[in-house]
């Protein structure tokens, strides 16, 4: 039996009306179900506080007369009578076993309010348990979504990358770490036609968290110009994408430098690496 089964018999294991066989098959799903164990107690203590909630009915008052009425005009008899006529029993009147019918009609609609609200109960817990793991799968298909998102941009960098170094009129630079970074060297690869760049770094000490590095061009005889912001990994390794400007694709030196994460419109921070001068 599947254990969405055993949860739809759990309402009525509650109201103890399941037969043998069902109640013993279910008793040792429950052995090893904690979950099926913990909803049977939640529906056993409802059952609990709607019979204690529920009015009692009691017999009306004229039934209450016809009865003490019954009870007063049995004659007395005496000891002797012989055990067949003591067994005797005073028929009850037909208009109280008329009224019996209405109070069994009233147990079994009060026994049916009760299994509707064990069903209610039932049903919004497994709306509750839905919901949550449409919310815990939609979460976990957003985080794909976005590491999908990010491997493809990776991959596109790595394409462009490939195909600037095998380009014919490719310019590439080497860029050497200064005396802040003696460690760390770039290679920068453009094309001087179209300005397409794209920058390689290695060991480049992991940036502060309100700062990052700046690309810069500084042309000849021309004001350092900026071009994009990035951060690099544990190993200080990067791939930025960029655009050289047209002023800087014939004579310039490409740098480095640490700048607050916003960025700087000159230059501010130390340099890490650069161009040698042409």
């Amino acid at each position: 039996m599947e254990h969405q089964e055993y949860e739809e018999l759990l309402a009525l294991h509650a109201l103890d009306a399941l037969d043998p066989a069902e109640a013993r098959s279910l008793e040792e799903h429950l052995g090893a179900c904690a979950e099926c164990r913990d909803e049977l107690i939640e529906l056993r203590d409802a059952a609990g506080l709607l019979a204690h909630a529920s009015t009692t009915a009691e017999p009306g008052g004229d039934v209450r007369a016809r009865i003490l009425s019954a009870a007063h005009a049995e004659p007395r008899r005496d000891p002797s009578i012989s055990s067949e006529l003591s067994a005797q029993v005073v028929p009850l009147p037909m208009r109280f076993r008329a009224h019996l019918w209405p109070n069994l009609l009233k147990l079994a609609a009060a026994i049916a309010f009760v299994a509707l609200i064990i069903g209610i109960v039932v049903l919004w817990r497994r709306d509750v348990r839905s919901r949550q793991e449409i919310a815990r799968l939609s979460h976990q298909l957003n985080t794909q979504q976005r590491e999908l998102a990010r491997e493809r941009e990776a991959l596109a960098r790595e394409h462009e990358a490939i195909a600037l170094l095998s380009s014919a009129g490719a310019k590439k630079m080497e860029l050497a770490g200064t005396q802040t970074a003696q460690n760390a060297r770039a290679m920068f690869v453009f094309d001087q036609q179209t300005g397409r760049a794209v920058l390689l770094t290695e060991g480049l000490p992991a940036a502060p968290a309100d700062k990052a590095y700046e690309l810069w061009f500084i042309p000849k005889d021309h004001s350092p110009m900026p071009g994009k912001m990035f951060t690099v990994d544990a190993t200080g390794r990067a791939m930025v994408s960029d655009q050289v400007p047209m002023e800087a694709r014939e004579h310039a030196v490409v740098a480095i430098t640490l700048e607050p994460k916003r960025g700087s419109a000159v230059p501010t921070g130390a340099i890490y690496l650069s161009s040698p001068s042409s």
